[in-house]
């Protein structure tokens, strides 16, 4: 029996090229989704940033260790004769600072955290050191954190801590003109001891236009309960703003991050806080999602505890791990 040549050719070509159907039966590797990490939104990565909160519930661990220096605007401190003079003149002074905080997320949209603040600062130089004098202050603070999500590009919370500590500033010329115009010199004049709780309720929002930018608004309203003899009333409220840039993106050869945020404090009636204005600039390393490395370069108008007029620059190293 002959065999038509096409029917021949047809059963070639079949045996060399399989059909469709059974090249769909073959097993194709999917890439898998790229891990979503708490501080996500809209493709982007917010860094953190000592100056401001943010609205996510996460669990990490934080260290923020700063130093600066500063001018305080003081008495004069005449050598001859000795006197102490009220006209006020610049005094330089050094400031070093560390923070360690902790977040645990304890459900999807609500997390809890714990801090602890040391600082300090000393005038830098003999007339700067009577004219400032010294400081030290210490507070630990606990809270916690109700984050809300708005589809895939914004995210709100409210927050609700409480923060206690002392403080202790040794202030000897001020003190002098204090006994003096009171006539009678006592350790409380040189020495004082401030102490209070203050409670803080507070909301924040960030929201990510763009996979490279990342917007972020924080407002908290400062409560005090006084303690002791001596505290500080910390009636107050603060803005804060902060606006960070991602480069990884658009570039992803370069893992960089930069965040430039400020915040003002502001007093609530005649016995709040003295007015603060904080501005800062940071650039953070982005190549891994877990942890934010950054340096944070911030620029303080405002006063010391000791109600001295002030202007400081410091710079902070921030670090944060991340658990998802």
């Amino acid at each position: 029996m002959r065999l038509d040549s096409t029917v021949v050719i047809a059963v070639l070509l079949c045996g060399a090229f399989p059909s469709a159907a059974q090249d769909s039966a073959i097993p194709v590797p999917v890439a898998p989704a790229e891990q979503r990490w708490s501080r996500d939104l809209g493709g982007h990565t917010f860094v953190p940033s000592h100056i401001i909160d943010n609205p996510f519930s996460e669990t990490a661990v934080t260290v923020t260790v700063g130093a600066g220096a500063g001018d305080a605007l003081g008495p004069v401190v005449q050598r001859d004769p000795p006197a102490i003079l009220t006209e006020g003149k610049w005094y330089g002074y050094t400031i070093l600072g560390i923070g360690v905080g902790a977040d645990f997320r304890i459900l999807e949209y609500l997390s809890a955290r714990a801090a602890f603040a040391a600082g300090a600062y000393m005038g830098s130089g003999q007339d700067s050191v009577l004219a400032v004098g010294a400081n030290a202050r210490l507070s630990g603070a606990a809270g916690v954190k109700g984050s809300l999500p708005v589809g895939d590009n914004l995210r709100f919370a409210a927050t609700f801590d409480v923060v206690y500590g002392p403080v202790y500033t040794v202030l000897i010329a001020q003190g002098l003109v204090d006994g003096i115009q009171s006539g009678q010199i006592t350790a409380s004049e040189f020495l004082q001891t401030k102490d209070t709780v203050t409670w803080i309720g507070g909301l924040v929002g960030s929201w990510a236009p763009w996979p490279f930018l990342g917007l972020t608004l924080n407002s908290q309203f400062l409560a005090p309960t006084k303690t002791g003899n001596v505290s500080y009333a910390q009636n107050g409220v603060l803005v804060a703003g902060m606006a960070d840039f991602d480069a990884r993106p658009l570039l992803a050869w370069l893992p960089m991050g930069l965040n430039l945020a400020y915040a003002i404090t502001s007093p609530v009636g005649g016995n709040g806080v003295s007015t603060l204005q904080e501005f800062g600039f940071g650039f953070y390393y982005t190549g891994r999602r877990d942890f934010a490395l950054g340096l944070e370069i911030d620029w303080k108008i405002g006063r010391l505890e000791n109600t001295q007029a002030t202007q400081a620059t410091l710079a902070w190293l921030n670090f944060k791990y991340y658990w998802n």
